[in-house]
């Protein structure tokens, strides 16, 4: 069997998208399920979005959707928050810090931003 026909082959197909989806659940699951150190998370807060976001979350001057909203935070996952931190959000003031912060650092900005909404 040549390789063109090895490639039409039921067999091959239904392997190679299997492969595909097994990759694509572990690069969900390592990417969604990464945790950061709120600890880290905190310094690099103060340091970077503290000047708009304030320092309990809740905006300074209400000009940002407050962080310490519970309900608006629990209808975000860690993904969402991940995004908006790396590639910002357009239309606002909010700047892209996928280019400034590694990845390890915008996760434990995620972790520290949960503490804001967290119950007492």
């Amino acid at each position: 069997m040549g390789p063109m026909r090895l490639l039409n082959h039921p067999w091959y197909a239904a392997s190679a998208g299997l492969g595909g989806l097994l990759l694509a659940a572990w690069t969900l699951s390592s990417s969604a399920g990464a945790t950061g150190d709120p600890q880290r998370g905190k310094t690099l807060y103060e340091k970077n979005c503290q000047g708009c976001h304030g320092k309990t979350g809740a905006g300074v001057g209400g000009a940002m959707p407050s962080l310490a909203d519970a309900a608006r935070m629990a209808a975000k996952s860690d993904a969402d928050l991940f995004d908006a931190v790396t590639k910002g959000r357009p239309g606002t003031g909010m700047p892209a810090w996928g280019s400034i912060l590694n990845e390890r650092d915008r996760w434990s900005v995620v972790a520290y931003l949960r503490t804001f909404a967290a119950p007492p």
